[in-house]
């Protein structure tokens, strides 16, 4: 089990990475003004990459939620046993995309003054 010292490391060292690759993927593959749907895009994607499956110090592991989805369902007792992580991949997705898309759109906003 995890204490919560390690957990909150083990969290905060993930989402430095995850942030890095998001701008790595930001500057690599979208074109220099953002898009609407580029900004969602990368959004949902950056959703994906941060959401924890269990977001509890108390879990006996800490994956990214995408990780616990694909397995659970292919090599485990179905997509039964990964609902709740697929719930909480659901909403990062949802919440990175709402972000990545007002994010554009203000970004967009400032280029066109």
């Amino acid at each position: 089990m995890l204490t919560i010292q390690s957990y909150l490391t083990a969290m905060l060292i993930y989402w430095v990475v995850a942030v890095i690759g998001v701008v790595l993927m930001r500057r690599l593959w979208f074109a220099t003004p953002l898009t609407l749907f580029g900004g969602a895009t990368l959004g949902a994607i950056g959703g994906v990459l941060l959401v924890p499956a269990f977001p509890a110090p108390e879990v006996q592991s800490m994956a990214p939620a995408l990780i616990i989805v694909v397995f659970n369902t292919l090599f485990d007792e179905g997509f039964e046993s990964a609902l709740v992580p697929a719930l909480w991949l659901l909403g990062g997705a949802l919440l990175g995309a709402v972000g990545g898309f007002f994010w554009a759109r203000r970004q967009a906003g400032r280029t066109s003054l």
